[in-house]
């Protein structure tokens, strides 16, 4: 199989010695029944370019790569759904190989969401205490309330790892309804991580507004993280909202 093209977002690629590429071949053999394959390739047969100029996850240098019309072997291709999809009990001997692995994986960055926040919170309350004037009310009340904000957002972590252990260790795959109201938690959990974050920020002085400044950077970080599409507002709440109306109206019947 021949495969020639760019690729965005490759994290990590400065460190990396393989890639997983995910692309679609319309005369591969599975075609048929597959939209996508994942190809295997070294990161030696690949071309690296400069292009991760952004203002926030900088470190994760997010490069692209071109494949300049590279021969893959027979071996180093699968079929997408074959990966992530369901398999037989006694696929292997952790759950991950045998449910479907993608809401684990998309629910993965949260994590960095959640720690990113906290990291700024616990800043935020470092030059509060640096201060050589006493915080005013106000400053605390604000400082308080982020902190809830992250508390319930941490306990709505555990939540959505709770609810993805107890299913892989079930072996079995989500319903449509878990699954958007696993992906309208992930959505919810941003915004309000963000909106913790927002509310310190707004409110620190002029000074934090360096690219040197650590807050700043936990701040733009954020935006970044809350900007990917498995956190997107509007099309997980919708999608949640439908699917538990459906739900409902289906059980008056």
């Amino acid at each position: 199989m021949r495969v020639s093209g760019r690729w965005r977002f490759s994290s990590g690629i400065e460190h990396a010695t393989w890639l997983i590429l995910n692309a679609p071949c319309p005369n591969h053999p599975t075609a048929g029944t597959t939209e996508r394959l994942l190809v295997v390739i070294a990161k030696k047969d690949v071309v690296v370019l400069d292009s991760w100029n952004t203002t926030g996850m900088r470190a994760t240098g997010s490069h692209d790569v071109v494949t300049p019309d590279l021969l893959v072997p027979h071996h180093e291709v699968f079929p997408l759904q074959h990966v992530f999809g369901h398999r037989p009990a006694g696929a292997g001997h952790e759950y991950l190989y045998c449910v479907p692995i993608v809401p684990f994986i998309t629910t993965s960055i949260i994590g960095p969401v959640l720690g990113c926040a906290e990291g700024a919170y616990e800043l935020h309350l470092q030059a509060l205490a640096r201060d050589n004037t006493a915080p005013c009310a106000i400053a605390l009340e604000r400082a308080a309330h982020s902190g809830a904000q992250l508390t319930a957002a941490g306990a709505l972590f555990d939540s959505l790892v709770d609810r993805l252990h107890a299913s892989g260790q079930a072996q079995r795959a989500l319903t449509e309804r878990q699954l958007l109201a696993l992906k309208r938690d992930r959505s919810y959990l941003t915004h309000q991580c963000v909106e913790a974050v927002r509310r310190l920020v707004e409110h620190s002085s002029a000074s934090l507004m360096t690219t040197e400044n650590p807050l700043h950077r936990h701040w733009r970080d954020l935006q970044t993280m809350a900007a990917h599409r498995d956190v997107h507002w509007d099309s997980a709440m919708l999608a949640s909202a439908t699917s538990e109306l459906n739900h409902c109206l289906n059980a008056r019947h």
